[in-house]
């Protein structure tokens, strides 16, 4: 018998973590963290423990309490055995922290399918991220000793080569299937607000099963979707996990109108113009970049986004050579000091950001002020900071992002404006959702037309009521 457990992402809009099992095969579709549930506990500033290993995720419900499948050294903190792994392999829609974040926790043995895009979004995160849990490619032993010559020294990831762990993954590609045990799964694009989205045909000799991961017809690779749907429905699905993150809603949008309202919004400014956007949606990013680039202005975009375009090549519509990188003060602030001791000023920053300060390229906070006219510039609430040494006069913030949708980020859009208003910056807003209407939704379901609806990814489950026959 074919089962399917969803263990994240039922009644709640992301924490997808799907267990299917079939013939003593396991795999898991997506292993991603809850915002819902971890929002209930824990904050910005109040986070699950480390020293606690697994524990405080699964007290709170953020994990399922599994055998088998979490990493040997958390095990053993928590005084727990270790056992025999029991996943046969994990299958990753794409790197949002919803679907892909909790990768962390799982044994570096079992075998991570993803896209090449995804693969490398994941490297980019583990590399330039700050959260604590972000062994995401490979893995450093925690909570263990190594001997030297002073006795007991704890395992540093930094000094420690031997105790880190490559984790399996294995690239998919389009039109070649996987086969795990009883399953044999192919992967197929799908458009969405990240690069390397992709959905899952998983073929069994009980029946298949669709998984849709998070998609939509808008942007400018709607046509993978509708490629999607149709390779779906020849599947003929017994089962089909659909997202549902905005079945209530049948407003359509295009990234392509997104395109022509920021273009538009330069073309009537004076004055430096902002951007707050997803920083690793590159649809919307290629969108903001050609908006500059036809007003005659230089994008810029800060050193995360930089690493992550590089990283990309040609998975990227451009090159980072066609924009401008932004070298913020930082620590001692020194990038903007003359006569500072040689190699001082690279001690400001993170080595992976050292081979940006120096760059043709690269642009400091004082370059925007001398010629704001020239400037497009990548903003959000983790760079707004700057705005204090840019000072920007007769400025245009447009926001090109999903409105707050829990107390923490209506208190970070309140504070945002409060920066704003005291900058006297004009606001704008324009924005395209990385999912599907309900209409769109709707038809894709019809079109396919499983035996069983499984929603997902949603809060609206009763929205899916009477969409197959039975």
């Amino acid at each position: 018998m074919v089962s399917i457990k969803v263990l994240g992402g039922d009644g709640e809009i992301g924490g997808n973590k799907i267990l299917v099992e079939h013939k003593g095969t396991s795999i898991f579709l997506d292993f991603g963290m809850s915002f819902k549930q971890n929002g209930l506990f824990f904050s910005e500033f109040l986070n699950p423990r480390k020293c606690s290993g697994l524990g405080d995720f699964f007290e709170f419900g953020l994990l399922p309490d599994m055998k088998g499948i979490y990493r040997e050294d958390y095990l053993e903190h928590m005084g727990r055995d270790v056992e025999e792994r029991s996943i046969d392999a994990v299958f990753i829609s794409h790197a949002h922290a919803d679907h892909a974040q909790y990768i962390h926790f799982l044994r570096w043995d079992i075998p991570i399918y993803c896209t090449d895009s995804t693969r490398i979004i994941l490297e980019c995160l583990q590399k330039t991220g700050s959260n604590t849990f972000s062994d995401l490619i490979d893995a450093c032993e925690t909570f263990r000793f190594t001997r030297t010559k002073k006795g007991f020294t704890r395992i540093k990831r930094s000094y420690h080569k031997e105790y880190i762990h490559k984790r399996d993954f294995q690239t998919m590609e389009e039109n070649k299937r996987i086969s795990v045990g009883s399953f044999e799964v192919e992967m197929i694009p799908v458009d969405h607000s990240l690069p390397g989205s992709c959905g899952f045909i998983i073929y069994t000799d009980e029946g298949n099963i669709v998984y849709t991961g998070d998609l939509r017809f808008h942007g400018s690779d709607g046509h993978l979707s509708r490629r999607f749907v149709e390779k779906a429905c020849k599947a003929k699905p017994k089962w089909m996990l659909c997202e549902g993150t905005r079945i209530d809603s049948n407003e359509r949008d295009s990234e392509s109108d997104v395109r022509a309202k920021i273009s538009e919004l330069i073309s009537q400014s004076d004055g430096m113009v902002l951007v707050e956007h997803p920083i690793r949606d590159i649809d919307r990013t290629n969108s903001i970049f050609t908006a500059a680039k036809e007003n005659g202005r230089n994008f810029v975009v800060p050193m995360k986004l930089a690493y992550l375009i590089e990283n990309l090549g040609t998975y990227c519509p451009f090159c980072l050579d066609e924009v401008k990188i932004l070298v913020p003060k930082k620590r001692w602030g020194l990038i903007s000091k003359v006569n500072v001791p040689e190699g001082e000023i690279d001690k400001d920053y993170a080595k992976w950001e050292r081979d940006y300060i120096y760059r043709w390229n690269s642009v400091t906070c004082k370059d925007l002020n001398e010629s704001p006219e020239k400037y497009v510039v990548s903003m959000s609430m983790w760079e707004i900071g700057q705005l204090a040494d840019i000072k920007p006069l007769n400025a245009l913030w447009i926001k090109s992002s999903c409105d707050p949708f829990c107390d923490e980020m209506e208190i970070d859009e309140e504070r945002k404006q409060n920066w704003i208003r005291h900058f006297a910056i004009r606001h704008e807003s324009t924005h395209a959702s990385g999912h599907a209407s309900g209409d769109e939704i709707r038809e894709m379901i019809r079109e396919i037309g499983p035996e069983i609806l499984i929603p997902i990814h949603t809060e609206r489950e009763d929205l899916f009521d009477g969409l197959v026959q039975s």
